[in-house]
């Protein structure tokens, strides 16, 4: 299959579209989807430097403080970004941040159960 489209998209997030337990199996969705989400998912990330490091400056909290708050924004409503593609947008921040959260998908994973704990149906 051709693709006039020649972006690189990471593996990283590529990754979010395969079975884990089948690593080499085919993504479940067509390039085209992928290439979609990708560009939305890096898009918000760019985005999001500026208003992050605002919020640090401004609020006087920490990185993990900042990525804490911007989880729960991306975890409100799950038809714009799934909770992994939130998940992946929070570590490509991190990365054009320069920040080095210690030890980051897990502090990501326990965010993330804690926000969707506080939000399950009674």
């Amino acid at each position: 299959m051709s693709h006039s489209n020649q972006q690189f998209i990471p593996s990283s997030f590529t990754d979010l579209f395969k079975d884990a337990s089948r690593p080499y199996a085919k993504p479940s969705e067509p390039f085209e989807v992928i290439l979609a989400r990708y560009d939305l998912c890096e898009d918000m990330a760019q985005m999001l430097c500026q208003p992050s490091l605002n919020m640090m400056g401004s609020m006087n909290i920490t990185e993990t403080d900042v990525l804490d708050r911007t989880l729960q924004g991306l975890l409100i409503n799950p038809e714009i970004v799934s909770p992994s593609e939130a998940k992946w947008v929070l570590q490509r921040l991190s990365e054009l941040l320069n920040w080095s959260v210690s030890d980051l998908p897990a502090l990501l994973d326990r965010l993330q159960e804690a926000f969707n704990s506080k939000i399950a149906p009674l």
